[in-house]
């Protein structure tokens, strides 16, 4: 495929061709020439137009991931739909009736580290699809001048690979436009316009992923199928959840207890879990003791996950400070006159 510095050369290209066709080919010869000759140069790839990098190979499957009751059921509509897309818009003629909607088009939404990425990989290995991650958080701040460009271009080069197409953080695109008051604003809604049309043409898979779903223009939570929450886990996702963090050669006291840990502590996220888990490890490894006498037992995992918690509610009284509150007011107070009734 093409790089997009190759398309704008090739575009100008055209366009010197098509001027040519209508003056009988008089006097452009030159120009055709020398763009021809820049188009077929090899030149220093430009990284806005380098996918290849963000194109990978999933590293979990479902099995990996453990979802609740209700997020599990719609991804696995997600699936039914994938399974029976002829028998719903060839057999039953839906494709008639919904033209631009051939696109499975998904939006994980929910608290960060609750494994929506892990999710979209998951869906990519089910379906044995490489998936292309796309940091468009990274690409507006560092290209500002090209970025609806790089989103043609990322659905062009998902539709070459046949490979899901993943926006993480997608609040960030999908925000609701804004009035122009400088060139930033212009391109971002310029950037909104593009991507509607190409969610409108692709017919592949696309998922978003969200802490703030709030933050979506109406026009893209329209044109969005599935709508899939991802919820904090209850006590027996926990246990699940501790359990696979434990690697077989991990030496565990016959203290431990998952489904302890699962019930005493609640209100965290799969992430929670992860850091705690290797925080635990960390701690008994470095015990003053022969490596051969070392084991995690059920104290390593109570206090780090106790430190963990600690540092989230910290980072939440920060974030709180800078939120103005309303205070009742609990005694009467004088109100002025009312001006209005003055001589």
């Amino acid at each position: 495929m093409p790089r997009l510095d190759q398309l704008n050369r090739l575009d100008k290209l055209d366009r010197f061709r098509g001027f040519g066709e209508i003056s009988n080919g008089k006097g452009n010869e030159s120009q055709i020439s020398t763009l021809e000759k820049d188009f077929n140069t090899d030149v220093t790839p430009d990284p806005i137009i380098d996918l290849k990098p963000y194109l990978q190979q999933p590293k979990y499957s479902l099995k990996d991931v453990v979802l609740s009751a209700e997020t599990n059921f719609q991804v696995q509509l997600v699936f039914a739909e994938l399974k029976h897309q002829k028998l719903i818009y060839e057999t039953w003629g839906m494709s008639q009736r919904h033209k631009h909607d051939i696109a499975v088009c998904l939006n994980f939404f929910g608290l960060p580290g609750l494994g929506k990425t892990m999710a979209a990989e998951a869906i990519a290995h089910e379906l044995n699809r490489p998936i292309l991650v796309i940091p468009y958080a990274e690409i507006q701040s560092k290209f500002m001048g090209d970025t609806g460009k790089y989103i043609t271009a990322s659905f062009q080069f998902a539709k070459v690979h046949n490979a899901i197409l993943f926006f993480d953080e997608a609040d960030t695109m999908l925000s609701t436009r804004v009035d122009v008051n400088q060139s930033s604003d212009s391109e971002m809604n310029l950037c909104r316009a593009v991507l509607i049309t190409e969610l409108s043409n692709f017919q592949g898979i696309i998922i978003f992923a969200t802490n703030k779903l709030g933050n979506y223009d109406g026009a893209f939570i329209s044109r969005i199928r599935w709508q899939i929450e991802f919820t904090l886990p209850d006590e027996e996702g926990r246990r699940k959840i501790w359990e696979a963090q434990i690697s077989e050669q991990l030496p565990l006291h016959e203290s431990v207890n998952f489904q302890e840990l699962a019930s005493q502590f609640d209100n965290i996220s799969g992430r929670d879990i992860k850091k705690a888990v290797l925080q635990a490890v960390v701690a008994a490894a470095c015990e003053d003791k022969p490596d051969n006498e070392k084991c995690v037992t059920q104290s390593h995992f109570v206090d780090a996950i106790k430190q963990v918690t600690s540092a989230n509610e910290a980072a939440q009284k920060e974030k709180d400070k800078g939120k103005s509150q309303l205070v009742p007011v609990t005694e009467n107070v004088e109100l002025p006159p009312d001006s209005s009734t003055e001589l």
